[in-house]
């Protein structure tokens, strides 16, 4: 039997969003985890308030990533996965705000034994799409934009930029800014109406690759010729957002061969196609974590059954935090 939360109608998730109990058996191929923590972010608030492209319709469970203990393998064949093996992963559709799912072996990376639980939930998703992204630049040499780089994915992004030599620029407001300085970008306050001029005359012409979430038509101006912008989310504060998205991936695709030309980032795609370099960077991201080379948010932990509150956090928490929903 699983429990899982279910959208049943959007809007306010105090309301719209219920536990669903439901037996879960395995089926061909795919493995049982017992999900132990999930995190929270902006796509589950999104999905919840309606507002997400990828699920138009109620009747969902929200999360795309997690992290558990495997504890069935009877439909699985030719595997190194063991019962009892704590395991993370993303999922190319939403399900993971629950307390049981049936995963493909193929989607899972084994969790370092000596990572925790909590801290290995704030990487997946926000993770593995800041490393994608950098990696779509095409170059490992240069400047690079870091647009909310003291958010969820921009923390991220900043460190893995400085690891490859990137000079770092990054926006941020001002309650953001000291964390994505701290990581060490240069930061622009994106309030400030001259924060691209102030960009060009520092880069003396414009960065050579800049990560976006806004899907800013005017940051074409703040990129050298040859640049290019790779587009992870289009949050234009409209109250169109699956429109806005829509158009944003279109308007993405004719500026491929443009100059500057863009790239999209979609990391449920990406985890659909891509599933081994999928793996290969988690894999990384974990080894990185359990070292010491990478610094994670700090994980603010909610109980299943405080799923409006997790939300509610998730929207308004404090820099350098994340989310994570504890299963019973």
């Amino acid at each position: 039997m699983t429990q899982a939360m279910r959208v049943e109608c959007f809007g306010d998730p105090s309301a719209g969003v219920h536990i669903h109990s439901q037996t879960i058996r395995p089926a061909r191929g795919r493995a049982i985890v017992r999900i132990t923590h999930a995190s929270v972010g902006s796509t589950d608030i999104a999905a919840v308030r309606g507002d997400y492209l990828l699920q138009p319709f109620t009747g969902f469970t929200p999360g795309y990533d997690f992290v558990g203990v495997i504890e069935n393998l009877e439909s699985v064949r030719h595997s190194d996965l063991q019962i009892g093996q704590r395991v993370a992963g993303v999922l190319p559709r939403m399900g993971t705000h629950a307390t049981h799912i049936a995963v493909a072996p193929s989607l899972v990376v084994p969790v370092p034994d000596e990572l925790d639980s909590a801290i290995a939930a704030t990487a997946p998703l926000d993770a593995v799409t800041a490393r994608f992204a950098i990696s779509y630049v095409g170059s490992e040499e240069g400047s690079l934009l870091i647009q909310g780089a003291g958010g969820a994915v921009g923390s991220w992004a900043v460190q893995f930029a400085k690891a490859l030599g990137y000079s770092v620029f990054g926006t941020a407001s001002q309650r953001t800014r000291g964390l994505a300085e701290r990581l060490g970008a240069t930061v622009l306050d994106y309030h400030d109406p001259d924060w691209m001029d102030r960009l060009m005359s520092a880069t003396h012409g414009g960065v050579t690759g800049a990560i976006d979430h806004t899907g800013s038509r005017a940051l074409r101006h703040a990129m050298a010729p040859r640049g290019r912008i790779v587009r992870i989310a289009f949050d234009d504060e409209s109250k169109h957002q699956r429109l806005s998205t829509a158009t944003g991936f279109l308007a993405a695709g004719l500026h491929r061969c443009s100059r500057p030309n863009e790239r999209m980032c979609s990391v449920p795609l990406i985890v659909a196609t891509r599933r081994a370099a999928y793996r290969n960077v988690l894999a990384s991201i974990f080894r990185g974590l359990a070292i010491g080379s990478l610094a994670a948010p700090r994980a603010i932990e909610h109980p299943f059954g405080g799923y409006a509150d997790a939300l509610e956090h998730a929207s308004h928490g404090d820099p350098g935090t994340k989310t994570i929903l504890v299963m019973p």
